[in-house]
Formats: structure tokens, sequence, C-alpha cells
């Protein structure tokens, strides 16, 4: 009788174990409700608005369905969803669209009232190319399983929040443009990521941030203040050619490989102090107006090559006039 009761408790735990670490291993996927994207895209067309929470959407859900459309030139339709989008914990199955290419035409959308994805999965792509946001854009504490675009996308004065998201694959924010404050703290890159050529009117906040791969910021206008304070760079990161207008801090930030600051302009103070930096990190033909790189206090490891070839420094304030 106790070998019986002694195999019935093994097994028990056996299998209760098994169920917890393969839960452990696998993304969550809420299932409170079923929802089919059909129901969804009804509404966009309609211009209904959307609110769902712990639901899971199968299917694609196309924003440039709405009915509300003008031509904005010979080749470019914009479609506009006039009401509040919300989706807390939701898990998508399937493809979000808000951008449609076509041989002889383009299809994009313009959200004027506020777009939440808030803690929602995002099993594939998600394409927001060219996408205008009025109003505040969530998509805080959500995870993006495939790739995703927001190339060329607009951002109102609202902002928008991408804080303790993570990206699995590639995310393009080349040619993006913000009048509002951009939040990507606590975020996590474990593809690359590209914000080439991208425009920010009012802080950046990148603190705590980890990119597992290749970043590219080459071309960007920092027009306000930007803090990568406590990120994590841990393969090539480039920032070359950028401008940046404000304060600066990469406080106690983390690079490794090669990091670049070539060609670039930096107006307001600039800190990195604390940094530790392995590598190479070059800052050749840079122009500093009111810090010197040369007092920047970060901490070098051994065989780093911190590289100030051709760096104009003016040690003097300077008011910019911004437009």
């Amino acid at each position: 009788m106790k070998k019986v009761y002694f195999s019935i408790v093994f097994f028990s735990i056996l299998f209760f174990s098994c169920k917890q670490n393969n839960q452990e291993n696998e993304i969550p996927d809420s299932r409170s409700r079923i929802i089919e994207a059909s129901v969804i895209n009804k509404k966009i067309k309609k211009g209904e608005g959307i609110a769902y929470r712990n639901a899971t959407i199968i299917g694609d859900i196309d924003f440039t369905g709405s009915n509300d459309a003008s031509l904005i030139t010979g080749n470019l339709i914009k479609h506009y969803v006039n009401s509040a989008i919300v989706f807390s914990n939701c898990t998508f199955k399937g493809k979000i669209s808000a951008f449609e290419k076509h041989d002889k035409y383009n299809k994009i959308t313009e959200f004027k009232k506020g777009a939440s994805f808030f803690d929602c999965t995002f099993q594939d792509t998600v394409d927001f190319t060219s996408s205008e946001f009025k109003d505040i854009a969530v998509f805080s504490s959500s995870i993006f399983q495939k790739e995703v675009l927001f190339r060329a996308a607009y951002f109102g004065d609202k902002g928008l929040r991408f804080n303790k998201t993570r990206f699995i694959k590639n995310a393009k924010f080349n040619m993006l443009k913000t009048a509002g404050i951009c939040n990507f703290s606590d975020a996590v890159f474990d593809g690359n990521v590209v914000f080439q050529l991208s425009e920010f009117e009012d802080p950046v906040y990148f603190n705590a941030a980890r990119f597992n791969e290749n970043s590219d910021f080459t071309k960007v206008k920092f027009n306000d203040d930007v803090f990568f304070n406590y990120a994590e760079f841990y393969k090539t990161i480039r920032f070359s050619s950028s401008g940046f207008r404000a304060r600066t801090e990469f406080i106690k930030t983390e690079f490794n490989l090669i990091s670049e600051f070539k060609n670039s302009l930096f107006y307001g103070e600039v800190k990195f102090k604390d940094a530790k930096i392995s590598g190479i990190i070059t800052f050749e033909n840079s122009i500093f107006f009111i810090s010197d790189p040369g007092n920047f206090e970060c901490n070098l490891l051994k065989e780093t090559d911190f590289l100030t070839d051709n760096v104009t420094v003016l040690l003097k304030n300077t008011k910019i006039n911004r437009k």
C-alpha cells in the first residue's frame, strides 16, 4: 500500500512539475474571450469605438478598412480611425496592419483618438508604416514576437509609450517623427532596431533599455533632452551624424563592441558618468558646445579604444532657436 501511495505522489509531483516548466517557457496567451478579427474589422469600417480586455483575437486586423478615407495624392489614400482604440491584456494571433501597398497606390491610416495596446502579445507582424497618431499611442508592457514596422510614422504632442515592451524580432522606427514625449524605458530589443533619420521634438527616454543586437540611431535629430541612463548595448550602436540639441545622458550605461558617435553635434550638456565601456567608442569629427569628452568620467575596460580624433570642443553656452 505504501508503494502504491508513493507512486501516486511521485507521478503527481512529476506531472505538475513538467506542466509548470512548460508554462514558464511559453508566452502567456489570454483566453478569457475569443474574438474573431472580422468583428473588429467591421467596427473599424463603421467608425465604432473598440475596447477589449483579456481577449484572444483570431485573424488579421486591417485599419485601412475604414469607410472614412480621402485621396491625399494621386497614389496615396488615407483612412481615418475616428474612435478610440483600447486593447488590454489581449493576444493577437494574426497580423495587424495600418498600411497597404499596391502597384499603383498606397493606403495609410490616421488615428484621430487614442490608440492603446497595453500588456498585449502580438504573435504576427505589426505594420504601422506612415501612420499618424493624433492622440496618445500606448504599447507599454507588450510583447512583439515578429517584425514591427513604424517607419515614417508620426506621433502627435500626446506622445508615445513603449516602456517595458519587448521586441523579439527586428523593430524598424526609421524616419519616425514625434511631437510629444517618447518613452522606451525598460524596453528590450532582442532583434536589430533602426531609428535612422528620425526626429524627436520632446524629451526621449530609453532609461534601462536593453539592446541585444545592433542599433542604428544615425542621422537622428534629438531636439530636446535624451536619456539612455542605465541602458545596455551588447552589439554595435551607431549615433553618427546625429544632432543632440539639449541635455544628453548616458549615465551608468553599458557599451559593448562598437559604439559610434562620429560626425555628431552636441549642443547641450553631455554626461557619460560611470558608463561602462568596452571595445571601441568613437566621437571622431564631432562638435561639443559645452561639454568635453575628455571629462566624461566613464569606466574604460582594458583594451578599450576611446577615439576623439578631430573633435571640436567649444565649451560655451549656446542658445538654440528651435523651429
